[in-house]
């Protein structure tokens, strides 16, 4: 085994800003094809209270499961709370939402495929620190979103990732396939970007190092009193020119 680092990048959160996307399809999901209210409209309170809550999702049901809990008014205080408002719906509905949200993204990217990519932005900062990169060397791209969703988001921000690099991360969890495709490209070690604590803050892996994302969707607590170390965009950047050849 030899070589630079693997970098391994999630998406929403890390490379990209997705939530006004998020936003609008589990809003659709929820209020338009689960309860038939389209004549409804989100105000900007509902998209505030999405905006704090956001940072529990893990993958697309979970957004559904916010809107229903706005709707409810259900009280979610931390990770917990919201884990255990979405485990209350069971797996038929946790299997209902997936379908859902993903039905409403893929109608909207139909319907309005210029609105759709509008409202999936790539953090100015990551665009910069990816064109860095050497061409010879991508980063694999880790996300519950789906690949061809990400390869039309970064078409449009102009960010060159080949698609053969975009990894869906659905039923494994994402440490363990960081590992795999650091040993299937023969690297000692790993670095993976991600700002979902839950997904990292258990890693055991001296080959994976780990970083949340401070301007990603983190919660103010998850940036101090635990050991998981933190990466700013400059320390991002440092980090491509100093470990990853950087130009």
């Amino acid at each position: 085994m030899s070589g630079a680092p693997l970098l391994v990048l999630d998406f929403d959160g890390v490379i990209c800003d997705s939530i006004d996307e998020c936003f609008a399809s589990s809003w659709a999901a929820y209020h338009e094809l689960r309860l038939g209210n389209t004549g409804a409209e989100p105000g900007p309170a509902t998209r505030s209270a999405f905006a704090g809550l956001r940072p529990y999702a893990r993958s697309g049901e979970d957004f559904v499961f916010i809107q229903e809990a706005l709707a409810r008014g259900e009280r979610i205080v931390d990770q917990a709370s919201f884990d255990e408002a979405a485990r209350r719906g069971g797996d038929e509905k946790r299997a209902t939402y997936r379908e859902l949200f993903y039905r409403a993204r893929a109608e909207f990217f139909r319907r309005d495929r210029p609105g759709w990519l509008a409202l999936n932005r790539v953090y100015p900062a990551m665009k910069e620190a990816l064109s860095r990169l050497p061409p010879s060397a991508p980063p694999f791209v880790l996300s519950t979103k789906k690949p061809p969703f990400i390869a039309e988001i970064l078409a449009a921000n102009g960010v060159a990732i080949p698609e053969g690099r975009i990894v869906w991360s659905d039923v494994e969890p994402k440490l363990r396939t960081v590992a795999r495709l650091r040993d299937q490209a023969g690297r000692r070690e790993a670095i993976f970007v991600e700002d979902q604590i839950d997904a990292i803050e258990r890693n055991s892996d001296p080959g994976i190092r780990a970083y949340l994302a401070t301007w990603g969707y983190v919660k103010r607590e998850w940036l101090t009193g635990n050991a998981v170390p933190l990466i700013t965009p400059e320390g991002f950047r440092e980090l491509v020119d100093r470990e990853l050849g950087g130009a």
